[in-house]
């Protein structure tokens, strides 16, 4: 009995003198990120005898940032060591912290990151306030064209560039991706437009989940691929409290009596058209509720655009001859919780509706009321003061004041039978806009554009609300420069891109701007967004 309890005592006399001192690490390992389309990564990982935190810092020779990936004590760690950037040797210092605050210093680690590929999109910083911006990362996509109107439906990239307009995080894909948006879980959402896919991923690249829209499957599927009942995902998706999602689908529907000229004139027939639905689905794929914009809107207003059928040309080219018509070509959604209410964004319909998602009624119409008949026109906001009606508009979102605020193209800026706007008289902007429900009207807030500097893309583009500095970031995503580098208003010329950030108190002024542009390649940039960190966490 005695020689137990001596062996007891030593036993714990022992265990308590290791853990006294500091934390002791086993197995250290810093490796570049395996997946070689993420390469501005790595991961550390260790063993410790003892629960810890771990708090990094990452050197490259000019700039040094500290992080603390993960705050949780634990004994086995495996930790993102993000934001490195490209052709750099990068020392990184690991202070390991236990829950008595003694700590380990691992400062013997390194990561070496491989130079940005050849086929990298230009990238070019024209103008920076640091101290003005918006805190964090500036994350993008990029795609390219293999002539004016042919998109390389195999190339693309994320992006995430710094204050500066260094590169610190980018994937590479083998298709063109919209909007990245991050998922409550941290990881990264966005969509493959070319064939209706939806991904996530983490910030190491690699692919979590993939959801596909049946009707549009141009590509193998990876194993475990889930199905969504709709031809396609478009434009848009967006990630609910609930953990359901919220989707643009399509449908096609075949119309009597459907207008298959612009007025004035009044050439109608029986034609098949592209309707938009609204589309919540759970993560498994399943269909909560949908709403299709045939059956809430009036599907033979037409808007400039409306009887084009080219944009979902590969799903449909092989079922329906000639294409159906693209009456509304729906481009952003915006969820309204509290509500259960979404904003839709139309571009060829130059318009912005709000529907109950209860009831799939249709609350109001924001937008120029050519066209519009009974029902419909009683839904109509009225103008409050001067106002230019928003037209081909982009990336609609709501403020946390409770204003709209978006990209508004401008485009020609018509709605058939007036006549376009003179081609000098065109613009873009960024535009806040003030609905008064109750009252039934609405009122431009503020806007940037020709009053600061005139600029105009036809299409895609973004404007986002920045929650710390209430600036404003716009993708100016869808330039077009002539021969001799003039502003192009219409489709046609060669492709570039940009994004600004800018203030609005106490006065707009432009702080930051990032060009995308190269003479030879043809460029351009779905929407942007600032995320304050590339750790998901944080």
């Amino acid at each position: 009995m005695t020689s137990r309890i001596i062996l007891l005592t030593f036993f714990v006399t022992l265990t308590f003198l290791s853990c006294a001192g500091p934390p002791v690490a086993t197995n250290v390992q810093l490796l570049p990120n395996p997946n070689k389309n993420a390469p501005l990564a790595g991961i550390l990982t260790f063993n410790s005898d003892r629960p810890v935190s771990t708090t990094l810092t990452i050197n490259d020779g000019t700039t040094e940032q500290t992080i603390q990936p993960d705050s949780t004590f634990r004994l086995n760690h495996e930790l993102l060591v993000l934001g490195l950037n490209p052709d750099k040797t990068h020392q990184v210092t690991a202070i390991l912290r236990d829950e008595k605050g003694r700590e380990l210093v691992l400062d013997s680690l390194s990561i070496t990151t491989p130079p940005l590929p050849d086929d990298f999109p230009s990238l070019e910083l024209v103008q920076q306030k640091t101290g003005r911006m918006e805190p964090g990362i500036t994350m993008f996509t990029v795609f390219r064209w293999k002539e004016p109107f042919d998109d390389d439906a195999e190339w693309g990239y994320a992006i995430a560039v710094d204050e500066t307009g260094e590169v610190v995080w980018y994937l590479k894909t083998d298709y063109w991706i919209d909007e990245v948006r991050r998922k409550h879980n941290g990881n990264l959402m966005f969509g493959g437009v070319e064939d209706g896919r939806v991904f996530e991923i983490d910030m190491l690249g690699n692919t979590i989940q993939e959801w596909y829209s049946a009707g549009a499957v141009t590509k193998p599927l990876a194993e475990g691929s889930i199905a969504v009942a709709t031809d396609m995902f478009h434009h848009d998706v967006v990630e609910l409290a609930s953990g359901n999602f919220l989707g643009l689908g399509l449908e096609v529907r075949s119309l009597k009596d459907f207008p298959v000229e612009y007025p004035p004139s009044n050439k109608k027939q029986t034609a098949d058209v592209a309707g938009d639905i609204i589309i919540e689905f759970t993560p498994d794929g399943s269909t909560v509720r949908e709403w299709s914009l045939v059956d809430i809107l009036d599907p033979r207003r037409l808007g400039d655009g409306s009887l084009r059928g080219g944009h979902y040309y590969d799903i449909y080219k092989e079922r329906y001859d000639p294409l159906p018509y693209d009456i509304t070509h729906s481009n952003a959604i915006y969820y309204i919780e509290e509500e259960d209410a979404v904003l839709v964004s139309s571009n060829f319909q130059c318009a912005i509706y709000k529907i109950d998602m209860k009831t799939g009624n249709l609350l109001w119409i924001l937008g120029d009321p050519t066209g519009w008949e009974k029902p419909w026109s009683d839904k109509l906001l009225k103008p409050k003061g001067d106002l230019i009606w928003p037209c081909h508009q982009h990336g609609v979102e709501m403020t946390p004041q409770g204003t709209i605020l978006m990209y508004d193209n401008g485009g020609e800026r018509f709605i058939p039978p007036n006549p376009p706007m003179p081609e000098e008289e065109r613009f873009s902007r960024a535009l806040e806009l003030r609905v008064d429900e109750a009252a039934g009207t609405v009122e431009e807030v503020w806007s940037y554009g020709p009053e600061k500097e005139r600029f105009i893309s036809p299409f895609i583009s973004d404007a986002d609300y920045m929650p710390t500095t209430g600036n404003i970031l716009i993708t100016d995503g869808g330039r077009f420069k002539d021969e001799d580098g003039n502003l192009m208003t219409t489709f046609g010329g060669h492709q570039w891109a940009r994004i600004l950030e800018v203030t609005k108190e106490p006065a707009t002024e432009k702080i930051w701007e990032l060009h995308i542009y190269d003479p030879e390649i043809r460029y351009s940039v779905y929407r942007a967004q600032r995320l304050y960190s590339l750790y998901p966490k944080l």
